[in-house]
Parts: structure tokens; C-alpha cells; sequence
């Protein structure tokens, strides 16, 4: 019995310490270009993604995103989540907002139109979901 609750005890404080907007962020809708971000214990990682494929004229598939995807550090303040790249590259702030059980992560355009209109946008980051790729 003393070993079941330590157990019990034990999975709550694993599932208390998980961040709930820690995962995969990735468009609300089903799109063919975008970003999936991932929050993982204070770190990052952001893909783009695109149905598109380039080819060079030696028929070589190019690079449509040098510099993705791009790794890093993050800190939360508030709402605001600011990164910082293993590279030193500048990363723009994203703002985590939540409605009913959804977490968003909107980009500082989509932050003050759903602050201004009360909508988010229409393929807004969204944790869990997984229509790209």
C-alpha cells in the first residue's frame, strides 16, 4: 500500500512540473507554408515548412530557409516568450495566450489584433495540433 502511494505521489509531481505550453506548436489549418515551433524545457526549436520544392539549375534541391531550423533558448515574461538562437541570430518575441483548453503562440502582429478585435488569427500556432507537414 506505502509503495502505491508513493507511486501516485511520485506521477503527480512529474505531471505539476510539466509546463502546460511546453510542446509542438504548428498553424491551426491546414497549410501548404509555415512555422511549427517547439517549447521543450527552455529550449527551442523552429522548422518552416512548404510544400514547394526548389531545384537549382544543376537540378539541386535549394535551401528555401538558410538558418532553419534554428535552435535556442527561451524565457517566459508574462505572456511574452523571448528566444534567443545558439547562433546569435536576432528571434523575434511571441506571446502565449490561451482560450478554453487551447494555447496559442501568436507573433506580436497577431497579439494586438486579438487584444483589438477578440479573434484569433485564422492559422495561428497552435499547441498539439498537426496539420503541417
Amino acid at each position: 500500500m506505502q509503495e502505491r502511494n508513493i507511486i501516485v505521489a511520485m506521477t503527480a509531481v512529474v505531471l505539476i512540473g510539466c509546463a502546460p505550453y511546453e510542446g509542438s506548436y504548428a498553424p491551426g489549418c491546414a497549410a501548404y507554408v509555415g512555422d511549427k515551433i517547439d517549447l521543450n524545457d527552455g529550449r527551442f526549436v523552429w522548422e518552416k515548412f512548404s510544400d514547394q520544392v526548389f531545384v537549382n539549375d544543376d537540378g539541386e534541391v535549394v535551401n528555401q530557409f538558410p538558418g532553419y531550423p534554428m535552435t535556442g533558448t527561451y524565457r517566459i515574461d508574462g505572456k511574452s516568450i523571448h528566444m534567443e538562437s545558439d547562433a546569435g541570430a536576432p528571434v523575434q518575441s511571441m506571446y502565449l495566450h490561451q482560450r478554453d483548453k487551447r494555447h496559442y503562440l501568436l507573433t506580436a502582429e497577431q497579439s494586438a489584433e486579438l487584444e483589438k478585435s477578440g479573434n484569433y488569427a485564422e492559422c495561428a500556432l497552435i499547441l498539439g495540433v498537426n496539420f503541417a507537414n
